[in-house]
């Protein structure tokens, strides 16, 4: 017997697309496509670099929880999407039809065509990243070299490494760190205060920021600035920025000039009616931020969305949740920002384990019994070098200046 469901193709297997996965139901012949075996909780993997986070408790395998979602895991990459046919064809050569697509391809390293970067950065973004920085650090203690590095970007990414580089390495003889920005402050978008409050906690340490200029390029001995100014580095961390798939552009979801998916508030291609496009991909009306958050919630809404697609229902647009963004800089600090208002404890750190310890408990397969052992690992390995700790210092809690304090619940 033929399936006769509507068949729906997930590209990509991260916040949004396991999101959608999950949100729609068997009567959808669903097949999520990924070339990873593990869905990496990529909020968390600066703190690998401390060995705070193991590579284990920040994976979970996406095959499970496909298939206890009622849908199929196909592992392979997507060289060809073609939306006006209805079909995509992987590297593997499986070739798919659907009805409907859902594009969660998310964002690549962007090395901004710097000359060097490729060969002599190191990308952080995946937990295979962060243990090959880690390696390398290791390596340079072992082998007595001074800890000479330089960070390029000081948005979140590069500000949550930096964090974590001190907690492990702030009482190393040789370290000494440049953090590179092109804007004109750290975390550009947040409230102007937090880079005043970064800057006076890394006082005590051999750390420098470098902001308003850009790095020309990198070799294996260190980075040349815009300025012709030269760093030497043991090991350059290279956080500056999202460059868009080429499957965005090569499908026709982002025609030049975009570079990102250009979609309606209802995150349906402006272009081809039978996808949706989530995520760091992209580009609504009203530019919202690449967060975990902000992806778990397109992808709800999109498989409800195709839903209704299919159906012949009328869409509901995006409308993103106000929520407050945590920022932790190692064991000195955790910020949370709400608006334009900024409150600091480092007590704060256990919220933003909280929010980990949910997520994943919500995603892990299995049921009670068989996912318990892993989650109450993670949440052990939590409390003992991140929580316990922090909560010793409640006496911390301040606000910053120039901003209203807002009391901890």
């Amino acid at each position: 017997m033929s399936d006769t469901r509507p068949r729906i193709a997930i590209i990509g297997g991260n916040f949004a697309g396991l999101t959608a996965a999950i949100k729609l139901s068997r009567h959808h012949a669903v097949t999520v496509i990924d070339p990873s075996r593990h869905f990496e909780w990529a909020p968390g993997i600066h703190e690998i670099l401390s060995s705070v986070k193991t590579p284990q408790s920040l994976r979970l395998d996406r095959s499970a929880i496909v298939k206890q979602a009622g849908h199929r895991f196909l592992r392979d990459r997507v060289s060809v999407l073609d939306p006006a046919q209805g079909r995509l064809v992987t590297a593997g050569g499986h070739e798919l039809q659907f009805d409907a697509c859902i594009v969660a391809v998310g964002a690549l390293w962007n090395t901004h065509h710097v000359p060097g970067v490729a060969r002599h950065a190191m990308p952080f973004r995946s937990v295979a990243d962060s243990q090959a920085i880690e390696q390398r650090l290791d390596s340079l203690v072992r082998e007595g070299k001074p800890l000479r590095i330089v960070i390029a970007g000081g948005g979140l990414a590069g500000i949550e490494a930096l964090g974590e580089l001190l907690r492990r390495h702030r009482n190393d003889a040789g370290l000494s760190i440049e953090l590179i920005e092109s804007g004109a402050r750290l975390l550009p978008g947040l409230p102007a205060s937090l880079d005043a409050d970064l800057r006076r906690l890394c006082e005590p340490y051999a750390v420098s920021f470098r902001t308003g200029t850009t790095i020309a390029s990198v070799s294996a001995k260190g980075v040349r600035l815009a300025d012709g100014t030269r760093l030497r580095s043991g090991l350059t961390l290279w956080t500056a920025g999202l460059a868009p798939p080429t499957l965005l552009r090569e499908s026709g979801l982002a025609p030049p000039p975009q570079i990102w998916a250009d979609v309606h508030a209802t995150l349906q291609s402006r272009h081809f009616d039978n996808v949706f496009v989530v995520g760091d991909a992209a580009q609504l009306p009203h530019a919202v931020g690449k967060q975990a958050y902000n992806a778990i919630d397109m992808g709800a809404l999109a498989a409800a969305n195709a839903t209704r697609w299919l159906g012949g229902r009328t869409l509901k647009p995006f409308k993103p949740a106000p929520r407050p963004t945590l920022v932790a800089f190692g064991d000195l600090q955790t910020y949370l920002v709400a608006g334009r208002t900024v409150v600091a404890s480092k007590a704060l750190a256990g919220a933003k384990e909280g929010v980990y310890q949910v997520f994943m408990a919500q995603m892990a397969p299995g049921n009670v019994l068989t996912s318990l052992p892993a989650a109450a690992g993670r949440l052990w390995r939590s409390w003992r070098q991140l929580t316990l700790p922090q909560l010793m210092s409640l006496a911390d809690f301040r606000s910053l200046p120039d901003f209203r304090a807002v009391r901890l619940l």
